[in-house]
């Protein structure tokens, strides 16, 4: 009974004040406290595309490797389950690039692309060495379903933070099923 009379005194008090201090406090304060609520919820989504990205390209990756032959039919679905990953992001026309390749590591120790299939992002051609797979990853006649993931990010606060962020991972997997997974078109 007694805080409920202080309080109501309180606020009879905070009523009859007509000094303003309160105001102004709140008029300096309130911005600050705007910005940080909407960087942190910027900085939150940012960080749930980041992530969704790198799981899109691990999960595809894995994927891929599950397979001895995969035809286009399951290239291109491989593609739409990664787009759906993404989701409630955009994934519009060209906002999500994923590239799905099979490198076999030569006996010059170089790593070559044996087939690549990209979803709004170019083939790698055939023989080309890729030097981002090195003699570590994998020996002399062994090879990797590597996948390649680019997002790019836009800000749903673009009046308040502009800019777009580009997320790019990149995934390796050895073949599960076989010395290595071929393409079948």
């Amino acid at each position: 009974m007694l805080s409920r009379l202080a309080r109501l005194v309180t606020l009879k008090a905070f009523f009859k004040d007509k000094g303003g201090v309160a105001a102004i406090e709140f008029a300096f304060v309130a911005p600050i406290l705007i910005t940080a609520y909407l960087g942190l919820a910027e900085l939150t989504l940012g960080m749930m595309a980041s992530r969704r990205a790198s799981h899109l390209a691990a999960t595809v990756g894995d994927l891929a490797a599950q397979s001895e032959t995969l035809s286009l039919a399951n290239v291109n679905d491989l593609f739409t389950i990664g787009s759906s990953m993404m989701q409630p992001f955009s994934t519009s026309g060209t906002v999500l690039k994923i590239r799905l390749s099979s490198v076999k590591m030569d006996t010059d120790k170089v790593a070559k692309v044996r087939w690549s299939k990209g979803s709004n992002e170019p083939d790698l051609v055939k023989d080309d060495p890729v030097k981002s797979v090195t003699i570590d990853q994998i020996a002399v006649g062994e090879s990797l379903i590597m996948t390649e993931v680019e997002y790019d990010y836009d800000s749903p606060l673009a009046n308040f933070m502009p800019g777009n962020t580009k997320f790019k991972d990149t995934f390796y997997h050895h073949p599960r099923n076989g010395a290595e997974v071929t393409k079948g078109w």
